[in-house]
């Protein structure tokens, strides 16, 4: 975008602020007032790899219909320990206007119920959620530079910060070329031996009646000899992954949490619920014969059809108790990504009107693709076989409007701490899994993450 325009829109944005600040009632009560001013047609990514303000968050949809990346906070919600889900969700709609319905906290959870949050995580919290204080937002609407801001109505000037924010938000976008970078080293978490006898000791429990199924995850932490510029990668990431969802939390100048995941684990649309169930996973072949082969082995797998149904019967459940009218996938699809394809259902219902999004939340993460079945068994399990906390991977990660709600499960993820990159995905571990072949399908899973480091 020419500087001179951004720079206008930048000055028509403030008179917007200051408009609506003078005119806000003059009373007590807090409230998130959103101005906004249209602007060309700019990258939402290259923007916000141009700006300086350290907290940084972006959001993708599947299809890439929206977009929208923010910086600064408005509004935030967040604590160390486990939520009452009931009471997080009226907080967070205490300041969400019907007015804007475009407004929204964009956030997540960590997995791990029970447990505060290791060191790597501690800047996420055990949940948060925010309000950017600007927006570069992209519909099909178009394209608008936006300003969220906490106005009290006694107050009859902006804050200072306010208006520095405003003067920091930049318009000379140029985005750095990638650099390479030297790896220094690769720590796996498990390593091998410790993969083996995790998933034997998992596979002896099941075998004892213990539980179902249990997803073990890894970590493969990345040590450069010079920073990764988390933007950048995520650009990278994006460009090589197809059908995904794109999700970008940076918590301070050291710690961003970024993905590409398939999976939605629910869309509310007023009282209208899209879920999926995703399970199972094959490579995708070379040519278009081998691939084709790839499906086929999947769609006639027992043991990936076993671990799908797992994951469909559960959800079924949970949406028969909440939803009229549900309606199911009569037959099991391929979800076919750049480098992976999984078995796949899709369920869309109307949901009654006692159900609440933290209702939805409680009683659909993790998900059997996620943690196991039964649920409580299985992370238990994962407590004891898992040498790491998973902290916001695996977790549900979304957005919370006036009557839209979106959330994705935290796979296919990365945590960027400067020089440090880890990598994160699971396996689904069912009896007759092999661990030499649920180690590769991690890595399987993980090698666009390792084609976008130059690995």
């Amino acid at each position: 975008m020419d500087p001179i325009a951004f720079s206008t829109a930048k000055h028509r944005l403030l008179e917007q602020i200051q408009n609506a600040a003078s005119e806000s009632p003059r009373d007590d009560s807090l409230r998130i007032i959103r101005c906004k001013v249209e602007v060309e047609n700019v990258a939402a990514m290259q923007w916000l790899a141009c700006q300086t303000i350290p907290i940084k968050t972006y959001w993708a949809n599947r299809n890439q219909e929206f977009k929208m990346a923010g910086v600064g906070v408005a509004h935030e919600i967040s604590g160390q320990t486990r939520p009452d889900l009931i009471k997080l969700f009226n907080d967070l709609r205490v300041l969400l206007d019907p007015q804007y319905p475009d407004l929204r906290y964009y956030g997540g959870f960590q997995f791990n119920r029970g447990s505060k949050p290791s060191q790597e995580w501690k800047s996420f919290g055990a949940y948060r959620f925010i309000i950017p204080q600007f927006e570069l937002h992209r519909s099909e609407e178009g394209t608008f530079l936006v300003c969220n801001f906490l106005h009290h109505g006694r107050d009859d000037k902006l804050s200072d910060d306010l208006l520095q924010q405003l003067e920091e938000v930049q318009f000379e976008l140029t985005l750095s070329d990638w650099e390479e970078r030297t790896i220094l080293h690769r720590r796996d978490i498990p390593d091998r031996a410790e993969w083996q006898s995790s998933v034997s000791t998992a596979l002896a429990e099941m075998g004892a009646g213990k539980y179902e199924k249990v997803v073990l995850a890894r970590k493969a932490t990345l040590t450069f000899n010079d920073p990764v510029d988390p933007v950048a990668y995520l650009l990278r990431l994006r460009r090589m992954t197809e059908e995904t969802f794109n999700f970008y939390f940076q918590a301070d100048e050291g710690h961003a949490f970024l993905g590409a995941t398939p999976e939605r684990l629910f869309k509310r649309q007023g009282r209208t619920l899209l879920t999926e169930a995703i399970a199972g996973t094959r490579p995708r072949g070379l040519t278009t014969r081998d691939d084709e082969r790839y499906s086929k082995a999947l769609l006639n797998s027992d043991k990936e059809l076993r671990e799908h149904g797992i994951v469909v019967d559960m959800i079924r459940n949970v949406l028969e108790k909440y939803c009229d009218h549900l309606i199911v996938d009569e037959d099991v699809q391929i979800t076919k990504l750049s480098h992976v394809q999984h078995l796949c259902k899709h369920f869309k219902g109307q949901l009654d009107e006692e159900t609440s999004d933290a209702d939805l939340i409680e009683a659909l993460h993790p998900t059997p693709a996620m943690g196991g079945y039964p649920t409580d068994i299985a992370l238990e399990a994962i407590e004891e076989l898992e040498p790491f906390n998973r902290g916001w991977y695996a977790a549900p990660i979304g957005f919370v409007g006036h009557d839209h709600t979106e959330f994705v499960v935290g796979i296919r993820s990365a945590l960027i701490e400067k020089e440090r990159v880890s990598l994160y995905s699971g396996a689904g571990i069912v009896l007759g899994s092999d661990p030499a072949e649920e180690w590769q399908e991690i890595e399987d899973k993980i090698s666009k993450f390792l084609k976008a480091l130059d690995l």
